[in-house]
C-alpha cells in the first residue's frame, strides 16, 4: 500500500482534493498520526493548511451534542425512554406526512410518543428537507421553498415527521432537536454548556457554535470548496464556494449541525471517549453509546438505506453492503467485524460518522484506535473525496498494526 504522504501528495498536485487534514491516535496516545496536505485557500495556494485550521464540523456536532444529553440523563435532569413534550413540546403537534398514490400529500395525527432515543438514533421521524422531497414538496405546497432556511430549530425542523417514532429510521434534524433540549433544561446556552462540560474538561479552546464573535480564531478558516461536476475531467474540477456561509443563517445553535471547531479539538473528543477516562460520561453511559439501540424495524430500515447506492450517496464514508449495521448514541455502529484482505479494518462495536464538507471519524473501541479526516468540500459524499476517506480509513489500521509490531 502506497504511504498515506505520496498518496494525498498527489492527490492535491492533481486536483482531485482540496486542502486535507488526518489525525489518528490510540487510547494512550503512545500512536499518533496527525498530517495537513495542501493550501487553506483555493483563493490563496501559497498558504498551507496547517492542523489548528478551522473547519465547518456540520454532523461532526451530533456527537458533541450527543455526550451533553447523557450528561444529563447521568444527572437525573433528562431521561431516555419518556417523552421529550416536557422539553420540546413543539414535538407533540407534529403530524405524520404521507403520500397518496394519486399525489396528495396527507397529514395524520401521530400516535407514538418521541423519546430522546428516538431523537438521538435518528428514529424519531424528524427528517432533512435536503435529502427528502417528501418535506419538499410539503414546503412548496404551504408557499415556502423547498429547502428554507430557517434560522431557528423549531422553525427548520418543525415540519410533519415522516413515520411513526419508532417505527422507521431516516437520517434528519433530530440532534438539532437535542441541542435546543439541552438548553432549555440547564436554562442557558448550548454553546456555554458544551463549553463549561465538554470543552473546558478537555481543555479544547478552538471549537464554537460562534466563530465569529472570536476574530483571530475565525481568521484560521479553511475556505470551502465546491466540486463542479460540468467539467469532464473525470472528477470534476475544485473551484471556491461562493454560496452562503453554512449557518450563517442561525440565531441560536443548532445542535445538530452548528458547530465550527479544528481537528485537534474533535481528536480530543474521540481519544476521552476512546480512553474511557470519565472526563466526559461515566464508564457506563459510554459503554451504552456503543450499543445497537435500534428496535427491528428501525434497524430494517437503517439497512436498507446502506444498501441502496441512491440513498446512502449522501453520507459521507464507506459502507460496505455486506456489513450489518446499527444506531449508536452518537454514530452508526458496524455489527460485525470487516476484514479487507489480511487486514483486520473495522471490529464489531466500531462507531463512525461524518460531517456534510466530506469530514469523517471512527472510534474503534476493540482497536483501541480513533480517527478523524477533516477536508471542506461540497457536494457531501464527493466521489474524490470518498477515494481518500477509503484509503486513509484503512491506511491508519495498517499504520497501527505496524506500530505494534514494531513495539512487540
Amino acid at each position: 500500500m502506497p504511504s498515506l504522504e505520496e498518496t494525498f501528495t498527489t492527490a492535491i498536485a492533481q486536483g482531485k482534493i482540496p486542502g486535507t487534514i488526518l489525525m489518528a491516535t490510540n487510547k494512550t496516545g503512545s500512536f499518533r498520526y496527525s498530517r495537513a496536505f495542501g493550501p487553506r485557500s483555493l483563493h490563496e495556494t501559497e498558504e498551507a493548511l496547517k492542523l489548528d485550521a478551522l473547519l465547518v464540523f456540520a454532523s461532526l456536532t451530533k456527537l458533541i451534542t450527543t455526550i451533553a444529553a447523557l450528561q444529563l440523563v447521568e444527572r437525573g435532569k433528562w431521561t431516555l425512554d419518556d417523552n421529550v413534550f416536557d422539553v420540546l413540546p413543539e414535538l407533540e403537534r407534529l403530524p405524520i406526512l404521507t403520500k397518496m398514490k394519486e399525489g396528495a400529500l396527507v397529514l395524520t395525527k401521530r400516535a407514538n410518543g418521541i423519546t430522546l432515543r428516538h431523537l438521538l438514533t435518528h428514529s424519531s421521524g424528524v427528517g432533512y428537507s435536503m435529502t427528502s422531497t417528501l418535506i419538499q414538496e410539503y414546503h412548496t405546497s404551504i408557499g415556502l421553498s423547498p429547502t428554507a432556511p430557517f434560522p431557528r430549530v423549531v422553525d427548520r425542523f418543525g415540519c410533519p415527521l415522516l413515520f411513526e417514532p419508532g417505527s422507521s429510521w431516516q437520517y434528519g434534524g433530530s440532534v438539532d432537536w437535542v441541542g435546543l433540549g439541552v438548553a432549555r433544561i440547564v436554562k442557558t446556552s448550548l454553546e456555554e454548556y458544551c463549553q463549561q462540560n465538554i470543552f473546558g474538561p478537555l481543555r479544547i479552546t478552538d471549537t464554537t457554535f460562534w466563530p465569529g464573535r472570536q476574530p483571530k480564531l475565525n481568521a484560521r478558516l479553511a475556505s470551502m470548496t465546491v466540486r463542479d461536476s460540468n467539467v469532464q475531467d473525470g472528477l470534476g474540477k475544485l473551484l471556491p464556494y461562493s454560496g452562503p456561509s453554512p449557518g450563517g443563517e442561525y440565531v441560536e445553535e443548532f445542535g445538530g449541525q452548528g458547530a465550527y471547531g479544528t481537528l485537534p479539538d474533535f481528536l480530543k473528543i474521540l481519544q476521552s471517549l476512546l480512553a474511557d477516562d470519565e472526563k466526559l460520561l461515566k464508564k457506563e453511559t459510554t459503554a451504552e453509546m456503543f450499543k445497537p439501540q435500534l428496535n427491528c424495524e428501525s434497524q430494517k430500515a437503517l439497512q436498507e438505506t446502506f444498501r441502496s447506492s441512491n440513498r446512502r450517496r449522501f453520507f459521507v464514508g464507506e459502507f460496505p453492503e455486506h456489513v450489518r449495521y446499527d444506531w449508536g448514541l452518537g454514530g452508526l455502529l458496524t455489527m460485525q467485524d470487516v476484514k479487507v484482505n489480511e487486514l483486520q479494518w473495522r471490529n464489531k462495536g466500531c462507531m463512525v460518522w461524518s460531517g456534510l464538507p466530506n469530514l469523517f471519524w471512527f472510534l474503534d473501541r476493540k482497536a483501541g484506535l480513533c480517527g478523524v479526516y477533516g477536508t471542506q468540500v461540497l457536494p457531501p459524499g464527493d466521489s474524490g473525496t470518498a477515494e481518500m476517506i477509503a484509503f486513509f480509513d484503512k491506511a491508519i489500521y495498517e499504520l497501527y498494526a505496524r506500530s505494534k509490531g514494531e513495539h512487540e
